[in-house]
């Protein structure tokens, strides 16, 4: 619905005079009139101004049994646009019961599940989300249809929760279904919604020079024609921080998500306050700021506490701390978080680093069967097949130089940035026999990685065996010693040598040091 050209910029209106709207009602094709308000309509509401909604929903049907039901549904989509999203979900609600037998309930349907999608997103329901995206989108069409840029507004919403269980095949298919309407539509107010779903796709993909250009142009578009709320950009401002943190320009990735978290709130869409504080936290434990990591676990955990059923907010934490975890190399933990989680690309990663840990290495053979499809998938395949020894048919420099070339191509640093010093030899010696500005910068942060993670481990590593780690945690009870060697089975010889050890390895003098420099180093 509505009458724009295709790539006019879009305009609406401001304000909305009653006392206008009943004059030009007075006369005219009430066709002409239902389409530009509808028009009006939508851009009302991409700009955050659902009472100004809520007063044109009078105008937006007669008195018969279908007009007043499309007046309902007005005032609630004006309070889904204020971010009232519990006021809306209730009126969402009672409209889909009580419009059953409506004449228009296809309509009813269709604008009742974009309320409903919306308002999942917002509190971190995200199979929720998709299943009223398809309610939306597939709901058969006997009378109405929603716009076409509502149509893909919704699919751009699908492509955030997408981008969030890492499906970038799906992705591209949304893309796919996105462009055939815009090929098809009459509309014009589409384009931000279009390059969205462009910039996801892009970073899901590997391409983050593209993903980074793409998300700053929906972040200046969407600011120029004051989108706020759920057609904000605030997808786009996720991405580009992504992609801060894909060139290694990791602070700058923290201030934007800082700023993303503080939008979020206001907002009161938690799904994305959430995702973007475990990416802070993700960040801080590659700059081994562990102590800080950790801290912002507790203050998350704590706030979605208040949250009377966590949804998916719950798994996005445990992703949070899986980070800090594996960065301690506390793999007991890190194990069981990382099962209880969706296999993200970056969970899959960690899985497959702790496993590698433990002697499980996977064949060269099956990584040389890994796909290319993608630029991220082509530059992780080189970088693994990096690892291998070299032969007389196989070079691991020619496998890191693949990747390298993929890296500078697309903008990914920071990848090499967190491998291990044996990709970084590799590196060095690229560096030295092709050089070039790329190398040269990427040598250097790899030189700042290496002594940042030696100056962590020199401060915190302490290599205990399991069972100095139980009489450890024994200590932090307050018990006796001779009643923790009797809980543990373990006889007084053999207690003092523990804690003899202990103390040793800890390079502490006593029980109480003993205990807090444990608790600092998260090994209680």
């Amino acid at each position: 619905m509505g009458n724009t050209k295709k790539g006019e910029k879009p305009t609406g209106v401001r304000d909305v005079s009653t006392g206008a709207i009943e004059a030009l009602m007075q006369g005219g094709d009430p066709q002409v009139i239902f389409e530009l308000l509808i028009s009006n309509a939508r851009q009302l509401a991409a700009t955050g101004q659902g009472q100004q909604l809520i007063k044109m929903a009078p105008y937006m049907g007669d008195e018969s049994e279908s007009g007043l039901a499309i007046r309902r549904g007005f005032v609630m989509l004006g309070h889904l646009v204020d971010l009232n999203f519990e006021i809306a979900e209730a009126l969402a609600n009672q409209l889909y019961i009580e419009e059953k037998n409506c004449p228009v309930f296809d309509f009813i349907e269709k604008i009742t599940n974009y309320a409903f999608a919306a308002t999942s997103f917002a509190r971190g329901d995200l199979n929720s989300t998709l299943n009223h995206i398809d309610g939306a989108l597939n709901a058969p069409l006997i009378t109405s249809d929603l716009g076409d840029a509502d149509k893909i507004n919704l699919i751009r919403l699908r492509c955030g929760v997408l981008m969030l269980q890492s499906d970038e095949p799906e992705i591209q298919r949304q893309l796919d279904k996105a462009t055939k309407i815009t090929d098809e539509s009459k509309e014009g107010d589409f384009g931000i919604h279009l390059m969205a779903i462009k910039a996801l796709l892009f970073h899901e993909q590997g391409e983050f020079l593209k993903a980074a250009e793409m998300a700053k142009a929906v972040i200046t578009s969407s600011e120029v024609y004051g989108y706020t709320g759920i057609t904000s950009a605030m997808d786009c401002k996720f991405i580009l921080a992504r992609c801060y943190l894909a060139f290694g320009k990791l602070e700058e990735s923290i201030e934007l998500l800082q700023e993303l978290k503080i939008e979020a709130e206001k907002s009161k869409i938690y799904t994305w306050y959430v995702s973007a504080e475990v990416k802070i936290i993700r960040i801080l434990s590659e700059l081994t700021r562990i102590h800080e990591a950790h801290d912002h676990v507790i203050r998350l955990r704590t706030y979605i506490a208040k949250f009377p059923i966590k949804y998916d907010l719950d798994w996005m934490v445990d992703v949070a701390e899986l980070y800090v975890r594996y960065r301690l190399n506390d793999w007991t933990r890190a194990k069981e978080l990382a099962e209880r989680a969706p296999k993200t690309y970056y969970i899959s990663q960690i899985i497959q680093d702790m496993e590698s840990s433990k002697g499980k290495k996977i064949s060269k053979e099956m990584v040389l069967q890994y796909s290319e499809d993608t630029p991220r998938n082509k530059l992780w395949k080189y970088l693994h097949l990096s690892e291998f020894p070299a032969t007389k048919d196989f070079s691991p420099l020619e496998c890191m130089k693949t990747a390298i070339e993929i890296g500078e191509k697309t903008g990914a640093r920071d990848i090499f940035i967190r491998q291990s010093d044996d990709h970084y030899n590799l590196i060095f010696q690229l560096g030295r026999e092709e050089p070039s500005n790329f190398l040269e910068e990427l040598s250097r942060d790899c030189l700042k990685r290496v002594n940042l993670r030696n100056h962590s481990q020199t401060n915190s590593q302490v290599a205990l065996t399991s069972r100095e780690l139980q009489v450890l945690k024994h200590l932090a009870t307050g018990k006796a010693i001779n009643q923790i060697g009797k809980e543990l089975h373990i006889s007084q010889n053999t207690m003092k040598t523990h804690l003899r050890n202990i103390y040793h390895k800890m390079q502490v003098d006593g029980r109480k040091s003993a205990v807090i420099k444990a608790q600092e180093n998260f090994l209680i």
